[in-house]
C-alpha cells in the first residue's frame, strides 16, 4: 500500500513538473512578444511606414536579437525553476525573527537573489543594446583626450537594472508569502491569462515608481563611489560632468528609461507568477474508485489519496477543488460516492473521503487554537518574568530583619514523603526548574524576546495561508450532506452527519475567536489584504455550510442525537441570526 502511494505521488509530481515547464515556456514566449512590441514602438516612424516596418523586421529577426534573447530565456528558465519550488513544497513556518533572518541568508535565497539581480541587469542591457542611440554602449571615443570615456548614463541605467532585481526579490520573496490563488469562478488557463494581462501592465507601471525614486536617491548619495570603483577596475576616463549631482540627475529622458526598464522587470516577474498560477490551478478530475489493473500500467490516483498529500500542497488543493466540484455539480460521480462496495456492502468510498475531510478540518482547528496558546504563553512569561527577576535579586534579609528559624528547623518541618524522594529525582526536578526559570528570565529581556520570541502575526499568517482546502472541504461535505437526502439510497451519510455538524461548529468557534481577538494584520504587509480575504472567505464558508445543513435537516435535528451543547450552538442558525 505504501509503495502504491509513493508511485501515485511520483505521478502527481510528474504532472506538476509538466505544468510548471509549460508555465515557464509561456512566460518566455510572452517576454519575446513584449520585447518585440517595445522594439516596434521605439522604432516608430509614421512618416515612412515601410522603412519603419523594415527596420523593425531587421532588428527582431537579427542574429544579435536572438542571441540576446536566448541568454535572457536561459536565465529566466533558471529563475522559474527556482521559483517553482515555492509552489511545489509546503510553506515553512518561521516562528521568530531569528529564523526569518537565517532563511534570508540561506543558499537557495542567495542563489535566487543572484538570479533576480542578473535578470534585471540582462533585461536592461538587452533593451539598451537593441535600442541604439546615445545610451547603447558603456564607452565611447573621447573627444578631447585619447582612449575611451565612460558613458555614465549607460552605467546608471544598467546599475538601475541590477537594483530592480534586488528590490523586487526583497519585496516578493522576503516580505510576502508566495501561494497560489484559485479563481472564484472556474476559468480556463488562457481565460485567466487574458484577464490578468489587462491588470498586469498598469499595475507594473505604478509599482515601478517607488524603486525608480529610491534608486535616484541612492545614486545621488553613492553614485560617485560606484563610478570610482568601476573606473578603478577598468581604466576609463570621464569626459562629461559627473551624473551624481541633483541637477544632472533631473534628466526626464534618463529617469523615463529607468522607470520603463523597471516596469519591464515587474511585468516579467509578475508574468512568471501569473503563468504558474494559471497552469497549476487548472482543474483535474480524479477517480473516486481504484480500477483493477492486471497489467504493468501505473495504478490510477484516487481522490481520497490526493486529499492526504500534505507534502504536495497544490495537488491536495486540486483534490479539494475536484471534491467541491463533484459535490455541487456532478450527480453521476456523487452516485459513485454513495454506493456500497461489492462484495462486502461497506461505504468504502464515502468513509475515505469524509475521514480525510474531517481530519483536515480538525487539524486546522487545532492550528487556529495554537495561535491563542502563543498569546497565553506570552502573558504567562510576562507574569513569571517579574517573579523570576525578584527571586534573582532577592536579598538575604527582607525588611532588614533576619530569619529566626534555623535551617535545621526548616528541614524538620518537611513531611516524610518529601524526605524520601530520591536524589536522582531531586536533581532532575532541580535541573528542569532551573532551566525553565532561565528561559523565562531570558525571554523577559526585550531584545531577546524581540529576536527569538514567537510572533502572533507570523503564526496567524501561516495558518490563514493554508485556508483554501478547508474552505472547499467545508463546502464539499455540507453539499454532499444536502445531496444525500435525495441521492443516498443507503443512508450512509446520516451516520456521519453529527460529526460533520460538530466539526463545522468547532472551526467556526475558533474563527470567531480569532476575529474578535484582532490578532491578524496588526502590521501593514503587502499580502495582508489577501490574508484578510482568506479569513473572511473561511468564516463565510463555515457559516454557509452550517446554514446549508440546518436549512435542509431542520425538521430532523431531534433524530440526529446531538449533544445539548451542540444544539445550543446551532440555536443562532435556527433563528438566522448569524
Amino acid at each position: 500500500m505504501e509503495k502504491m502511494i509513493e508511485i501515485n505521488k511520483t505521478s502527481c509530481k510528474e504532472l506538476l513538473v509538466w505544468r510548471m515547464f509549460l508555465a515557464i515556456v509561456l512566460s518566455i514566449v510572452f517576454q519575446f512578444f513584449l520585447m518585440s512590441s517595445i522594439i516596434i514602438v521605439t522604432n516608430l516612424n509614421p512618416i515612412n511606414p515601410f522603412l519603419w516596418m523594415l527596420n523593425t523586421w531587421n532588428v527582431i529577426f537579427s542574429f544579435r536579437m536572438w542571441w540576446y534573447f536566448l541568454l535572457l530565456a536561459t536565465v529566466t528558465f533558471l529563475q522559474g525553476f527556482m521559483c517553482s519550488k515555492d509552489y511545489l513544497n509546503p510553506p515553512k513556518y518561521l516562528s521568530n525573527r531569528f529564523f526569518i533572518f537565517c532563511s534570508m541568508l540561506g543558499p537557495r535565497n542567495v542563489l535566487l537573489c543572484t538570479l533576480y539581480i542578473v535578470v534585471g541587469g540582462i533585461l536592461t542591457w538587452l533593451h539598451l543594446s537593441l535600442k541604439g542611440g546615445p545610451y547603447s554602449s558603456l564607452t565611447k571615443n573621447c573627444n578631447n583626450i585619447e582612449g575611451l570615456c565612460l558613458v555614465e548614463e549607460y552605467f546608471f541605467l544598467l546599475l538601475g537594472g541590477f537594483w530592480s532585481g534586488l528590490y523586487f526579490f526583497t519585496k516578493y520573496n522576503i516580505y510576502a508569502l508566495q501561494f497560489l490563488q484559485f479563481s472564484i469562478i472556474p476559468q480556463t488557463k488562457f481565460s485567466q491569462i487574458k484577464r490578468a494581462i489587462h491588470e498586469l501592465l498598469p499595475g507594473a507601471m505604478s509599482s515601478a515608481i517607488w524603486p525608480t525614486l529610491y534608486f535616484v536617491c541612492f545614486y545621488c548619495l553613492f553614485g560617485a563611489w560606484c563610478r570610482t570603483f568601476l573606473m578603478y577596475l577598468i581604466p576609463f576616463s570621464l569626459e562629461n560632468e559627473p551624473l551624481d549631482k541633483i541637477s544632472n540627475l533631473l534628466n526626464i529622458s534618463l529617469i523615463f528609461y529607468l522607470w520603463l526598464y523597471c516596469s519591464l522587470f515587474v511585468v516579467m516577474a509578475n508574468t512568471m507568477h501569473l503563468m504558474f498560477q494559471a497552469s497549476l490551478t487548472e482543474w483535474i478530475s480524479f477517480d473516486i474508485e481504484r480500477h483493477t489493473v492486471f497489467n504493468n500500467e501505473k495504478p490510477n490516483i484516487t481522490l481520497a489519496e490526493v486529499l492526504t498529500m500534505e507534502d504536495i500542497p497544490i495537488i491536495r488543493q486540486l483534490g479539494y477543488l475536484d471534491l467541491v466540484t463533484l459535490a455541487q455539480k456532478d450527480k453521476s460521480r456523487r452516485a459513485i460516492l454513495f454506493t456500497l462496495s461489492k462484495p462486502g456492502g461497506h461505504p468504502y468510498n464515502w468513509n475515505q473521503i469524509i475521514e480525510n475531510c474531517l481530519l483536515a478540518i480538525n487539524d486546522y482547528t487545532i492550528e487556529l487554537n495554537s495561535i491563542f496558546s502563543i498569546k497565553d504563553v506570552e502573558k504567562k512569561l510576562e507574569t513569571e518574568s517579574s517573579t523570576v527577576t525578584s527571586n534573582i535579586y532577592q536579598k538575604s534579609y527582607q525588611y532588614h530583619m533576619r530569619s529566626l528559624v534555623s535551617p535545621i528547623t526548616k528541614l524538620s518541618t518537611e513531611t516524610p514523603s518529601e524526605s524520601t524522594v530520591s536524589n536522582e529525582q531531586f536533581f532532575i526536578r532541580l535541573y528542569k526548574n532551573y532551566k525553565q526559570n532561565l528561559i523565562t528570565y531570558l525571554f523577559s529581556k526585550p531584545l531577546i524576546c524581540f529576536i527569538f520570541g514567537e510572533q502572533l502575526d507570523s503564526k496567524a499568517r501561516h495558518v490563514l495561508s493554508k485556508s483554501q482546502p478547508i474552505i472547499w472541504a467545508a463546502d464539499a461535505i455540507s453539499s454532499l450532506a444536502v445531496a444525500s437526502l435525495t441521492e443516498d439510497p443507503y443512508g450512509i451519510v446520516l451516520k456521519d452527519l453529527p460529526r460533520i455538524i460538530e466539526t463545522l461548529l468547532s472551526v467556526k468557534k475558533s474563527l470567531d475567536k480569532l476575529q474578535k481577538a484582532s490578532l491578524v494584520m496588526r502590521k501593514p504587509v503587502s499580502n495582508d489584504k489577501i490574508l484578510r480575504q482568506c479569513l473572511t472567505s473561511l468564516r463565510s464558508a463555515t457559516r454557509r455550510s452550517i446554514y446549508r445543513i440546518v436549512t435542509t435537516f431542520q425538521d430532523f435535528i431531534d433524530d440526529l442525537k446531538l449533544s445539548p451543547e451542540t444544539v445550543d450552538q446551532m440555536h443562532s442558525f435556527f433563528t438566522y441570526r448569524e
